[in-house]
């Protein structure tokens, strides 16, 4: 035996030692690392031991007329053939853990096959538990999973590496690059590999996209971009792309007068020329009568409500940097944003998970809700709770 397979066999040993409970929990983290003893945690609430596969999704909607698809479909041939060559198994998934496609070796075929590593199959960690393309999607960073660190048994023979895929001008995660093999393969370079394809599949994105996108950064400092620049716009214009990415209908003049300025004494001139100028720097993709976008937008705003809608908690958390318009004074805007910040404040409260809380919390330090959330879900004997129950009297004061 090789000194790196002896090295990679005692490994193994000691997490299965820690999965039979032969460690105490303190080295749990020592051995593995906060996030595979955390997600550990969570697995054991919601994986039955039973599990030996991962659910299968049955939408059949066809995702490669999107714009991410097209860039799967220009890159799958590369990753295909990587992984054919290193003995390996491909895949890329959506945001929701899903695969979308995925690549075998004759070598890792019948194992894929086995545990619904195939198009379809659902690999988020409440249905499977702890694996690679789950923690790169849940810490938007790359993450690898060695043997018995998978929380499910079938794939304890596996070693996985996972890197997320984002869009270059947003930073939206938009799904994960995952090669896996069997675990007495294992390499660092692996690791390295996969975050390649992730950069490239990022960038094929971009260059299939041939519409240019508007995209509206509403939530902490407003700003609008297209083709990756940052418009230089008013905070009435950017209340305006607001308004009209809420009514992809259009509004006439008198509506959007009355939603931005409500009952203050503003002309409507005023509005027709902020209007007029706003329809200039968007190269005239703003329509009249009515007004109304002519151009493809994406807002993040618009995500936030639409994962509350679907009750996806961490992707509603991953959209949120900040508050929706924190200085406007449209009145229907105002009430829009108390209705969103109240409807992620339920869900934060509905949140079972601290670690998913303290991840929110690192984002957002103003979060109150999620500290008093954390509070309550932390035993009374927990050495942090009272310094955060202190914090959280402190903020309320």
């Amino acid at each position: 035996m090789t000194a790196t397979a002896t090295r990679l066999a005692a490994r193994r040993r000691r997490i299965e030692s820690l999965r039979r409970g032969e460690r105490s929990p303190g080295e749990h983290i020592l051995v593995v690392g906060m996030d595979i003893a955390g997600s550990w945690q969570r697995s054991r609430i919601c994986v039955p031991e039973s599990c030996s596969a991962a659910p299968l999704d049955e939408n059949d909607a066809d995702w490669t007329t999107s714009a991410y698809g097209q860039a799967i479909a220009s890159c799958v041939d590369e990753l295909e053939t990587a992984a054919l060559e290193s003995g390996m198994v491909a895949a890329i998934s959506d945001a929701d853990s899903r695969l979308l496609w995925t690549g075998c070796s004759r070598s890792m075929r019948t194992r894929a096959e086995r545990v619904h590593f195939v198009p379809g199959g659902r690999w988020d960690e409440r249905s499977v538990g702890t694996n690679a393309l789950a923690l790169a999607l849940r810490y938007r960073r790359p993450a690898s999973v060695f043997s018995a660190e998978h929380f499910m048994p079938s794939v304890q023979d596996w070693v996985c590496y996972a890197a997320p895929v984002r869009d270059s001008v947003s930073g939206e995660v938009l799904g994960v690059v995952d090669l896996s093999t069997i675990w007495n393969r294992h390499s660092s370079l692996a690791l390295h590999a996969v975050e390649r394809f992730a950069q490239r599949l990022s960038q094929a994105l971009l260059d299939v996209s041939e519409a240019p996108v508007l995209r509206l950064r509403m939530l902490g400092t407003p700003q609008a971009l297209l083709r990756g620049r940052v418009l230089p716009l008013s905070p009435r214009q950017l209340e305006i792309l607001c308004l009209l990415a809420l009514y992809p209908e259009g509004m006439d003049l008198e509506r959007l007068h009355a939603a931005i300025y409500g009952d203050r004494p503003v002309g409507a001139a005023t509005l027709k020329t902020e209007v007029s100028q706003l329809r200039e720097r968007l190269g005239g993709a703003i329509g009249s009568r009515p007004y109304r976008l002519l151009v493809n937008w994406q807002a993040d705003f618009m995500d936030l409500e639409q994962a509350l809608d679907a009750g996806r908690i961490e992707n509603a958390l991953a959209c949120y940097r900040g508050a929706f318009l924190p200085r406007t004074e449209s009145p229907l805007l105002r009430a829009w944003r108390d209705c969103l910040e109240s409807r992620l404040s339920d869900a934060i409260f509905r949140i079972d998970d601290p670690d998913l809380l303290l991840n929110h919390l690192g984002q957002t330090p103003e979060a109150v809700d999620a500290l008093e959330r954390l509070v309550e879900l932390l035993p009374p004997d927990h050495p942090g709770r009272n310094l955060l129950a202190n914090t959280f009297r402190d903020d309320a004061r």
